[in-house]
């Protein structure tokens, strides 16, 4: 069985609504690595104001490496939701490819309502238009994300629990020979 089903994708693409509730669905835990980072060094607003970018990422890839090995130890599956700019690093790409990872698609127009209107998003708060920062963020980040998974779903029109069914039954098909397909 993968120890995981970790979830990428840009910034609010759904992937702490959706792995929450695809962790109800296999009964499995569920891990946010931002979470984890808040956990161990408060706000993320507030590591960006004191270490920038570049020590919020640094936090971000101990965090991942830690869901990792929590996911690596459980006898259950875990569901993790990534930061958006997890897919940055090579070394956490190379983990991901360890893991059933999930790539969350979206676009502009699915997010815009989201991004709006969220606050302690650092890469937004620049004082540029945040759906046009966004964009240019998701640009980059966009191969980067299709690399790594070994399932890409499509969100747009989609709710979070059709969603999470899509995950499930993908994972139980992964992990379970009955369920899968002869071909």
């Amino acid at each position: 069985m993968p120890p995981g089903i970790f979830l990428v994708g840009p910034m609010a693409s759904g992937k702490t609504v959706v792995g929450r509730a695809v962790a109800g669905l296999l009964e499995a835990r569920f891990v946010d690595t931002d979470e984890l980072v808040i956990q161990g060094a408060g706000p993320i607003s507030g590591i960006f104001a004191q270490h920038g970018e570049a020590g919020f990422r640094r936090l971000e890839s101990a965090a991942l490496a830690a869901a990792a090995e929590q996911a690596g130890a459980a006898p259950t599956p875990t569901v993790v939701a990534t930061g958006g700019g997890a897919v940055l690093d090579p070394a956490n790409r190379a983990l991901l490819s360890g893991h059933f990872t999930v790539y969350l698609l979206t676009d502009p127009e699915t997010v815009a309502p989201r991004v709006r209107t969220a606050t302690g998003r650092p890469l937004l708060d620049a004082g540029d238009d945040a759906l046009q920062r966004w964009s240019e963020i998701f640009a980059v980040r966009e191969p980067l994300y299709r690399d790594c998974a070994q399932l890409t779903i499509d969100t747009r029109g989609a709710t979070p629990a059709e969603l999470a069914e899509t995950i499930a039954d993908a994972y139980r098909r992964r992990t379970d020979p009955a369920r899968r397909d002869p071909r």
